[in-house]
C-alpha cells in the first residue's frame, strides 16, 4: 500500500456561496462538481454530512485497494470509522496520534461528482 494525498474537505453551509468566494475572489478553478461538493485540485468544499461526528476538515489519501489498506492497517491503528461503501468509492478513517480521524479512500470508477465544464463560469 502505497496512498497519496488525496484532498482536504472544508465544510460549508452554503455551497454556492463558497464556491464563489474561492472563485472569484481567491481565483480559484473548479474541476469536479455535485450539487452538494466542489473540488479545486486538493481542496474541496462540501454542504452534505460529514463522514465524521462533528464538522472539522476532512484529509483524504488515495489508495488502490481499500480493503486491503484497511486490513493492512487494522494492526498499525485504531480503524475509527470501519470501511464503508460510499457514491463516491470505498473509504474508511483511522486515528491519528493526537485523536483525528485522517481518511482512506478508494474512489469509485463511476462517482457522482463531475468535471466542470468551463463554459459553466465565465474566465
Amino acid at each position: 500500500m502505497e496512498p497519496t494525498f488525496g484532498f482536504v474537505i472544508q465544510y460549508v453551509r452554503d455551497v454556492e456561496a463558497s464556491r464563489r468566494f474561492y472563485e472569484d475572489v481567491v481565483g480559484l478553478k473548479a474541476e469536479r462538481e455535485a450539487p452538494t461538493f466542489v473540488q479545486f485540485g486538493q481542496f474541496a468544499i462540501a454542504a452534505d454530512e460529514a463522514m465524521g461526528d462533528g464538522r472539522e476538515d476532512e484529509l483524504y489519501w488515495l489508495v488502490d485497494d481499500a480493503t486491503a489498506a484497511e486490513a493492512e492497517l487494522r494492526t498499525k491503528a485504531v480503524v475509527r470509522v470501519p470501511l464503508k461503501q460510499m457514491p463516491f468509492g470505498k473509504v474508511f478513517g483511522v486515528a491519528d496520534p493526537d485523536g483525528r480521524t485522517r481518511y482512506l479512500l478508494e474512489l469509485a470508477k463511476d462517482r457522482p461528482s463531475r468535471p466542470v465544464s468551463r463554459s459553466r463560469r465565465p474566465e
